[in-house]
């Protein structure tokens, strides 16, 4: 063999010991003017069989410099959050208007149609969220007794969540939103954002508003509201929320100690 090949010795020494048949692998490989002059090297694998080739995966814990702060994520909710709200308040207008037109040209329309294409909440979806919260309530007043002190009551109320209470306002400077019943899913600052059910039968005259449903914005302000829990099967406990005592947002309201005082008349 005229040439030399370093390289391909050197591989073949880490699968054979013996020069002579290195050599001969060499010679055998590189037989023939056309091979010398396009030299080629077959490795033939150590092992019996060789293992099927994973790919490569990227893990969570791969992408932490992709991650966000928890800031950060904090500000995309609550920007998704406007957004959404944002999106379906236009979606409700838009689909209120479209309904009165209908009404007003005497054309039928399904409602349900209706409420689908606007892609507007509707008020059976979020009684699943309520059936929740009720058991998170009843665990938070009455795991410990079913009448405790309502001492006891007063502060777990004060710094409890409201994201999915049932709530009807009994009285409020708004005469517009006396009576209106709804799940709560967003708990402000300053107003609870309910999700309210279709009304189909009233004595009066219902709006296209109330036939649609969806959501609507409850100021705290002036406003009284109430909800019930049950302490057994038989028995319910009805509260009061004074409005104007809870302008606070929720994580604001748990840090916070409400004294038993007077306060402003909602009238």
């Amino acid at each position: 063999m005229h040439t030399d090949y370093p390289v391909e010795k050197h591989l073949l020494s880490r699968s054979y010991t013996s020069e002579a048949q290195i050599l001969q692998i060499l010679e055998t490989r590189y037989a023939g003017s056309e091979a010398a002059a396009q030299p080629f090297l077959a490795l033939v694998p150590t092992s019996s069989e060789s293992a099927p080739i994973k790919e490569k995966t990227e893990t969570t814990l791969n992408r932490n410099e992709a991650r966000k702060p928890a800031g950060a994520r904090k500000l995309n909710v609550r920007r998704d959050m406007r957004v959404y709200i944002k999106r379906t308040l236009s979606n409700q207008r838009a689909a209120v208007s479209k309904l009165r037109q209908c009404q007003k040209k005497g054309e039928q329309i399904s409602i349900e149609n209706l409420l689908s294409s606007f892609k507007i909440p509707k008020y059976d979806e979020y009684i699943q969220l309520n059936e929740l919260w009720k058991k998170y309530m009843s665990e938070l007043l009455f795991l410990e007794q079913k009448n405790p002190d309502l001492t006891l009551l007063l502060p777990r109320l004060s710094s409890a969540d409201y994201n999915g209470c049932l709530l009807t306002v009994l009285e409020s400077r708004d005469m517009n939103i006396i009576g209106i019943t709804g799940i709560v899913l967003f708990d402000a600052q300053h107003l609870f954002i309910v999700v309210t059910p279709q009304k189909k039968h009233s004595d009066r005259n219902i709006s296209a508003a109330e036939q649609l449903g969806g959501l609507r914005f409850l100021r705290k302000k002036g406003t009284l509201f109430g909800f019930s829990l049950a302490v057994d099967e038989n028995e319910y406990i009805d509260f009061t929320i004074m409005g104007s005592r809870f302008e606070l947002r929720a994580v604001d309201r748990t840090a916070k100690k409400f004294k038993s005082h007077k306060v402003e008349d909602i009238y």
